[in-house]
């Protein structure tokens, strides 16, 4: 069950990044409104998460998503600073929960396949 409390931030923070990459690429055209929306939804999703965690390292990756929220998903149309700054806070915070799984994963006990019986 620890597992899926792991797993679901690394997943956030994987779908921001894509939803991240589409509005940028989407926004010129008319469905840039509802790509932000997606963008938006997985970004608080996110940052939701982070807020429960109290070490400073989620605390960098809160301040980072923060202020690339507050810049880049409120603007009209992203310019090429805003996407990268974007994408550097959500490549953080991914890297972190990278982090968390490969230790979790780590910690894991050998699994061995069960002997078939004759």
């Amino acid at each position: 069950m620890e597992a899926v409390f792991l797993v679901q931030p690394w997943v956030q923070a994987r779908t921001a990044i894509d939803c991240c990459k589409l509005c940028y690429q989407e926004r010129d055209n008319k469905s840039h409104l509802e790509c932000k929306r997606a963008h938006l939804a997985s970004y608080n999703s996110l940052l939701a998460i982070l807020k429960l965690e109290k070490d400073s390292t989620f605390e960098e990756a809160l301040k980072k998503l923060e202020d690339a929220k507050q810049i880049c998903i409120s603007t009209a149309r992203p310019d090429d600073n805003c996407h990268g700054r974007s994408q550097e806070a959500l490549r953080y915070t991914l890297q972190i929960y990278d982090k968390i799984l490969e230790d979790y994963k780590k910690r894991l006990p050998g699994r061995s396949s069960p002997t078939p019986r004759m």
